[in-house]
């Protein structure tokens, strides 16, 4: 095995099951991860206890990951070029609440999200809830009503620029829901 995975779910929500197994995120170098920590914290401790400043790339994975499940995902990976991060502006889902910065180039990111779950380690995995649209959440606990309201106050004092990526990252949750990094993919 190439982690070790939660074996007490049971406090957990139904949809934080789904996440049992991990997925495949990029994670922010610093800047803007600190500042991004930051807002999170203040604005939506939850999130923030649940994981740090991330995009989200895949859907969760739906059984443990084999080792060859590990060198395909590898393999996959050094075969995609390392790529320019756009973050910012701040956006929102509405009528679903939270406040995000908005994450591009869309292309490049769906052909990385493309690319990984055609792998044999997602066969099976749950159907994507939402149409893939790449975001940093800074809130999402939060309820419309609040939604509006940091979309107005954060609208101009949120980060925004970009960072080279060089690299994908396999968080899984511990037995408290709290992901962690567990095996990081360079790219070519």
């Amino acid at each position: 095995m190439l982690t070790n995975y939660a074996t007490d779910t049971s406090r957990w929500e139904n949809w934080q099951k789904e996440y049992k197994y991990g997925a495949i995120m990029i994670v922010p170098p610093d800047p803007p991860s600190v500042g991004i920590d930051i807002l999170r914290r203040k604005y939506d401790p939850k999130a923030q206890a649940i994981c740090g400043a991330h995009i989200s790339i895949t859907v969760p994975f739906p059984r443990a990951l084999s080792d060859a499940n590990w060198y395909e995902l590898k393999s996959i990976a050094a075969g995609i070029k390392p790529f320019t991060v756009k973050y910012g502006p701040l956006m929102n889902f509405l009528p679903h609440p939270g406040v995000c910065l908005e994450i591009g180039p869309f292309e490049t990111l769906e052909d990385l999200r493309a690319t990984l779950e055609k792998a044999s380690s997602f066969k099976g995995a749950l159907p994507r809830k939402f149409p893939f649209r790449p975001h940093m959440t800074i809130a999402e606990f939060i309820t419309v009503d609040r939604t509006k309201e940091l979309t107005e106050k954060l609208n101009d004092a949120t980060p925004s620029g970009s960072f080279f990526c060089t690299s994908i990252s396999y968080y899984v949750p511990d037995n408290n829901f709290h992901f962690t990094e567990r095996g990081r993919f360079d790219l070519a």
